[in-house]
């Protein structure tokens, strides 16, 4: 893949979500502005002022969802051979972020291709109202219930944590059994707190077990 230098926008922020699974793989895509933002899923793509998104429920929740695994200050690629996938042509222009893969699991450091640079997208005028509305219905009508994805990443959150605080048990409960064991160390050979303390740290920091 012979890809030009990462560039980045300080005045626009880029968010993606991509769910694989095979012929009913799906994705949306944003690039808001100041006043505008821009989507684009598999009906297609529209501006509509941003100050409005909040009014169409599915489509803010995927927006919120997007912004949740879409790494901050994204970096855009350029990608000369491109790529098609799931998309009617092929892409060129991409960022790196997290995809949700099957409804199983996270799918870290892949790639959401654009149509066009989301860089240079012009964001200035947004569409009319029946244009809006007639693409909010088939959203709405296409793509998956963003609450069960809403379920699934909290559930994934859940389990990060859960393993991160069963991770910090197994510290805490070995740090207290050794430390138990120099107490009774100390009573017998009346030992004095500073060099049980400076046992205590040598063992931890060289996970040497008692």
């Amino acid at each position: 893949m012979n890809d030009a230098t990462p560039i980045t926008s300080s005045n626009r922020s880029i968010s993606t979500f991509y769910t694989y699974n095979g012929n009913n793989s799906s994705y949306v895509f944003f690039v808001k502005d100041t006043k505008n933002i821009y989507i684009e899923t598999l009906l297609g793509s529209i501006i509509i002022p941003f100050k409005d998104i909040q009014k169409y429920n599915r489509l803010y929740i995927y927006y919120i969802i997007s912004l949740q695994i879409t790494p901050f200050q994204t970096k855009i690629y350029y990608c000369t051979k491109g790529y098609k996938g799931i998309y009617k042509e092929r892409r060129n222009w991409y960022i790196l972020t997290n995809i949700y893969w099957k409804s199983l699991y996270m799918s870290y450091g892949d790639f959401c291709y654009f149509k066009d640079n989301p860089l240079t997208i012009d964001l200035h005028n947004y569409d009319t109202c029946d244009t809006i509305k007639k693409y909010i219905i088939d959203f709405n009508n296409r793509l998956q219930d963003p609450y069960k994805i809403i379920d699934w990443l909290i559930n994934f959150e859940i389990k990060n944590i859960s393993n991160e605080i069963y991770k910090n048990e197994i510290v805490i409960n070995r740090d207290k059994n050794t430390y138990d064991m120099l107490v009774i160390i100390q009573e017998h050979f009346n030992i004095t707190d500073d060099i049980i303390l400076k046992i205590f740290h040598y063992i931890n920091e060289d996970n040497i077990e008692i």
